[in-house]
């Protein structure tokens, strides 16, 4: 009996090799599982690189996209990973054929953070680059498991600037307020809007003219800036020019106002809008029955709609784009003088300006205002772009998905 027992004096020794062995298998999972985990990373860093870098390529039509997907390839490759048996440069296939589980994927981002792909050079706004390969182990191999899966993937997307749908119409920087968008106001869509704002005509307690010239439209930057002189009348002469004004505003976007109507501004609108008018064939704006408001010449432009109070009052400041509008420009007063001679009837500067079909009662030189009609229909979406070099777009391009 005395002899048995001496005989297991060994068995702690053999428990704790065999705790130890158990511990270092453990610690040799935990090991090549956290290196797993690392290497994912560097791929999910790799992958946004290169999704980020391809659409910093996109521009507006498909003749872009294989120099999209070669910079996303290269990309891939300037970013490797480490420690796999195939090598650790990450070789991305241009996937020209655009299959949905390529390597390189071009597509759209919508409104509701889904990713479709597309080839419509016209819309496509994403790139979705996507990898997965194997990395070996150090301790899984005893138990016969050489290598572990790794897979990541990005969506980066740049949007494009915003331009009308018509080749022959430009966004103009004017916003809209969004009242008369909103139910069944006695405005309406289709009714004139009033920028008025000099010689104490803004302010219905300040010796306001008739019609109403409480300010339902304001002057807007369309790249984020302040909305100042040298802007907008960059973006006049542009847009008179047939150069739009460069954007990056989108629906949803804050944008800067200002009510202030600088003379030199509408010196330089004046007769960019006579030369606009006069070159116009007669359009028409409708209201939400289908009734003609307005019929004659005019400068039609898109313009943004953003959330204003209601009523309107003075627009100034920071306001929310909250979607797209076609706009009829009909009438420019410029130190109380009608620039062009349209007597639509009911229009609401014949009562202010002096000359052009103007009302003779008024003689207010310092007196500045534009009127225009507004479309019934609001575009919530950004209008659709139109072919060109899609550049300086930093604010635009970002991730919006990553993912394992």
């Amino acid at each position: 009996m005395i002899g048995r027992l001496r005989e297991e004096r060994g068995t702690a020794v053999l428990l704790t090799l065999g705790f130890m062995v158990f511990l270092l298998a453990m610690v040799g999972f935990a090991v090549d599982i956290a290196y797993q985990m690392a290497a994912i990373g560097e791929l999910e860093r790799s992958m946004e690189a290169a999704a980020l870098a391809g659409a910093g390529k996109l521009g507006f039509n498909d003749t872009v996209f294989p120099t999209v997907r070669q910079v996303a390839q290269q990309y891939g490759t300037l970013n490797p990973h480490h420690n796999t048996p195939f090598g650790s440069l990450i070789n991305l296939n241009l996937n020209t054929a655009n299959a949905a589980n390529g390597n390189i994927v071009l597509g759209v981002w919508d409104a509701n953070s889904t990713f479709t792909p597309s080839l419509d050079g016209t819309i496509v706004n994403a790139v979705r680059c996507q990898f997965a390969t194997q990395v070996q182990t150090s301790f899984l191999r005893v138990l016969g498991i050489p290598t572990l899966p790794i897979s990541a993937s990005a969506i980066a997307v740049s949007n494009p600037p915003i331009a009308p749908p018509p080749v022959d119409a430009c966004v103009f920087p004017i916003g809209v307020g969004s009242c008369p968008f909103q139910g069944n106001t006695s405005l309406g869509c289709g009714a004139p809007i009033t920028f008025i704002t000099s010689s104490g005509k803004g302010d219905a307690g300040a010796g306001c003219l008739s019609p109403p010239c409480t300010n339902t439209s304001a002057w807007v930057n369309l790249e984020g800036g302040n909305a100042n002189a040298g802007y907008l009348r960059n973006a006049i002469t542009g847009a008179g020019a047939g150069n739009c004004p460069a954007s990056t505003a989108q629906t949803g976007d804050p944008i800067n106002t200002s009510n202030g109507m600088v003379q030199n501004v509408m010196d330089t609108l004046e007769p960019v809008f006579v030369e606009k008018y006069n070159s116009s064939d007669i359009v028409e704006v409708t209201n939400s029955d289908g009734a003609v408001t307005y019929r004659g010449k005019g400068w039609k432009v898109f313009v943004p709609v953003i959330q204003t109070d209601c009523p309107t009052g003075a627009i100034s400041g920071s306001h929310t784009i909250v979607g797209w509008t076609e706009l009829v420009m009909a009438q420019v007063i410029n130190k109380g003088r009608c620039a062009v001679n349209n007597d639509w009837a009911g229009n609401p500067w014949s009562a202010v300006g002096t000359t052009n079909g103007c009302a003779a009662t008024q003689n207010d030189t310092a007196m500045r205002a534009i009127f225009g009609y507004y479309s019934c229909k609001i575009i919530p979406a950004n209008p659709a772009p139109i072919p060109g070099p899609r550049t300086a777009l930093a604010s635009r391009l970002r991730l919006v998905k990553m993912y394992q």
